[in-house]
């Protein structure tokens, strides 16, 4: 009997522990969420800032600036991962990616809403479609999205640290947010509030501000890894002195309020409705509203045991992370500025679900009163369907995006050249993309790939001399431009020399002619190829690569991006052929410009 009673209590124990777990603290969704990621995660290279984040995962140096120290380490530590090393980088990411999704419900607990609704809200978030599609790849923005949950967490009125502890362990989460992306700096209205409140709960004041000093340096230490990364092949330079940390820190290859040094200008207006779209359609709409309704009463009326002053702080953390820094973008969000734009949306749009499950949670509990409990009943299911509705609804864009067609590009280019080919290019997909591919995976490392771009910093032309011994030099002509001087140089040196389709000084100061996904370069007054044989070569070339997936449509970012300029090789050969003497020519330039086209 004793033992059978003992027996039972263990299942009762068990039960309430499984309740406690997967219900109240959200773990059945943080599941389903890993489970999700997990089969999403690509195995190849997505962007720019994907490959270089696989490549410096795989092979080690500092990633694009601010560098990323936090991040960086966390994906060599799982490097070890099987598969390639673009897969490793997605599955480390996609563990920091569910942690999110774990700390995010208990914040919207600790802000007040009941497990039902805290549940419902990040659901709608796990699922929204750029959150499905950048935390399932190696980003920067869910560690970003981690750090700032957890702030929001610890920072609650009802968080799960008080005094001394919550004030040194905020100021930790502060430091290790800097050393990560300084954009965390955001949700520094709640962070300091928190930390106010640490200050007041602590007993030993003088103990609370060395300990949480001593937290805060702790965090940066992470810095400490660029001065050790090394200048290898894929890095984006060394770190040798403090000047350099800052240089690089503060991002002044880009400028500091920069997306890129190629900006479009301050699209004011365009930006915060495009943040206001990325907010709605994650939240489905609705919710979003219910979101905004619950943001202002909230002010007015606060929710649970949190002051007016949380709320205000919340609030405000939301408005600068949200629409003050979407106004602050240098990039038209249309095409690829859209793709580059919204990934910035991902912070505000994590902090608004608290509003979302709290919004709910009023309208929870109005239900239940009316319906004396009997909501309760069929209410889990509503937190399932949020989470099956979201993901059926976002897959379809995430199947577009998530293509093998930009590392295959890369592939088929890379695998067509000449031995000891040079390549001049503009592009991140190419600079990286390209990098990635030699350095993390060994394919072709005897093409030199320069990236026009990034001629203008001291440690890539120091480089770029010491692998092809290529001197980057002011242009003797004034109205010469730079490329054309390295152009210039690169066929001085023998070997054969290619352009992306984006040369255009250099294409109009040498005879060129299309080479697959490039163009070839042929020194000043030598004569071009005929256009039969630039047909066979190409013809040849396009039999070779590799399109073993679905053709991207019309918007479908960079996938789209390399069938267009797949398609305006076949396009200027078309234009090359006569049409009475190459009509059988001109056909197959035309299937060709007709299959590879965007659908």
């Amino acid at each position: 009997m004793h033992y059978r009673m003992e027996g039972s209590y263990h299942r009762v124990t068990l039960r309430r522990w499984i309740t406690d777990v997967m219900v109240r603290r959200g773990g059945w969704v943080v599941l389903a969420t890993l489970g999700l990621y997990l089969w999403v995660a690509p195995s190849t290279i997505m962007t720019g800032d994907n490959a270089d984040f696989a490549a410096v995962g795989a092979v080690g140096g500092s990633a694009h600036p601010s560098g990323y120290p936090l991040y960086v380490m966390w994906l060599r530590l799982w490097s070890w991962l099987p598969g390639t090393p673009a897969h490793a980088a997605a599955v480390a990411t996609v563990m920091l990616s569910a942690a999110v999704i774990f700390v995010l419900h208990a914040a919207c607990r600790a802000w007040g809403a009941r497990p039902l609704a805290a549940s419902i809200a990040v659901a709608l978030f796990a699922t929204a479609p750029i959150v499905l599609r950048i935390h399932t790849e190696a980003d920067v923005f869910p560690l970003n999205c981690l750090i700032c949950a957890t702030v929001v967490w610890l920072s609650a009125a009802e968080g799960p640290l008080r005094g001394t502890r919550r004030a040194a362990v905020l100021a930790l989460i502060a430091g290790l947010g800097l050393a990560h992306n300084l954009t965390c700096v955001l949700v520094a209205p709640i962070g300091i509030l928190g930390f106010v409140r640490g200050m007041r709960e602590a007993n030993a004041l003088g103990r609370t501000i060395a300990l949480s000093l001593g937290a805060f340096v702790l965090g940066l230490v992470p810095y400490a890894y660029l001065f050790v990364a090394g200048d290898t092949p894929v890095s984006w330079g060394s770190v040798d002195s403090f000047g350099e940390l800052v240089h690089h820190v503060m991002r002044r290859d880009y400028g500091v309020f920069k997306l890129s040094n190629k900006g479009d200008g301050l699209a004011i207006g365009k930006n915060i409705v495009a943040f206001g779209a990325s907010v709605g359609r994650a939240y489905l709409w609705i919710p979003a509203l219910v979101g905004v309704v619950a943001l202002g009463i909230s002010l007015v009326r606060p929710h649970g045991h949190e002051p007016r002053s949380g709320w205000i702080a919340l609030a405000a953390s939301f408005v600068l992370a949200g629409p003050v820094f979407a106004a602050m973008f240098n990039r038209d969000p249309v095409n690829l500025g859209l793709y580059l734009v919204q990934r910035f949306h991902l912070q505000a749009m994590m902090v608004f679900a608290v509003f979302v499950a709290v919004g709910l949670d009023r309208i929870g509990t109005e239900i239940e009163a009316r319906t004396g409990g009997r909501y309760a009943r069929i209410a889990p299911l509503l937190a399932v369907a949020s989470f099956v509705i979201g993901a059926a609804l976002s897959l379809p864009f995430v199947a577009r995006v998530h293509t093998p067609a930009v590392e295959r590009g890369l592939r088929n280019m890379l695998g067509s050249l000449p031995p000891a080919a040079i390549v001049i290019g503009s592009t991140d997909e190419l600079h990286f993309g390209a990098g990635y591919l030699q350095f993390a995976t060994g394919l072709r490392p005897d093409v030199t790939v320069i990236s026009a771009g990034q001629l203008g910093l001291s440690y890539y032309r120091d480089r770029l001399a010491r692998r092809t011994g290529i001197v980057v030099v002011k242009p003797r002509d004034a109205a010469e431009k730079v490329t054309v001087t390295v152009a210039e140089q690169a066929l001085a040196t023998g070997r054969p020399v290619f352009i992306d389709p984006f040369q255009g000084n250099i294409a109009v100061a040498f005879p060129t002619y299309p080479y697959g996904l490039v163009f070839r370069v042929l020194p000043r007054g030598t004569a071009l190829p005929s256009i039969d044989a630039i047909f066979a070569m190409n013809k040849l070339l396009f039999e070779r690569y590799d399109f073993g997936y679905s053709f991207p449509g019309p918007d479908d970012q960079f996938a789209t991006q390399y069938h267009v300029i797949y398609v305006r090789t076949w396009t200027a050969i078309w234009s090359a052929l006569s049409p009475v003497n190459h009509r059988e020519e001109r056909a197959f330039a035309q299937s060709m410009i007709d299959a590879l086209s965007p659908r």
